[in-house]
């Protein structure tokens, strides 16, 4: 009996398995612009807020939505006065969208603040919205991309509200699927 449950899994599994298609893509992000509410908007060159990204992807059968979770390590490579150079570690859940044929794609995801140095005011969830394109190589592609992304609350010190702040992304880096 045992045997056959086993059997029947295994058959009722192997299309999902065969149609399965896992992604990892390793890259790095730089703010372009940002603005902070009662404090202006900033330029890459101000304080050059940078990232290192890791995601991973799953992408359903027929190749054009993926299931997406990235961690994201940011931080200032020229941090204003003697403030720590690190800004936190983000997680961003999210999904993208790319049609067949053409290497466009769209991107939504809802980075999760949920480690910063202490005594930053920083919104617990923002928005991330970008479109991106892919470079396709022999073995893996190369991918740029512009993300807006938007604060949505939580936090507990100087917390913004929708659209007082915004930041301005931009990603690039190699994407794998297996």
């Amino acid at each position: 009996m045992k045997t056959a449950l086993a059997v029947a899994a295994a058959l009722a599994l192997a299309p999902l398995a065969a149609r399965a298609d896992l992604g990892v893509r390793i890259g790095g992000d730089a703010t372009i612009a940002y603005h902070v509410q009662n404090q202006g908007t900033s330029v890459i060159t101000d304080t050059w807020p940078l990232g290192a990204d890791f995601m991973l992807s799953y992408w359903l059968p027929g190749q054009i939505v993926s299931i997406d979770a990235e961690i994201a390590e940011q931080f200032f490579a020229s941090p204003r006065n003697a403030d720590s150079s690190r800004i936190g570690t983000v997680f961003r859940p999210g999904f993208r969208v790319s049609p067949p044929i053409i290497p466009l794609y769209f991107r939504a995801a809802v980075p999760i603040n949920f480690e910063q140095p202490a005594g930053q005011g920083r919104e617990r969830y923002d928005l991330r919205l970008g479109a991106g394109f892919n470079i396709p190589l022999v073995l893996f592609k190369i991918y740029l991309e512009g993300d807006a992304d938007f604060p949505l609350g939580g936090g507990d010190v100087n917390v913004p509200s929708a659209f007082s702040n915004w930041a301005l992304v931009f990603n690039a880096g190699v994407d794998f699927r297996f």
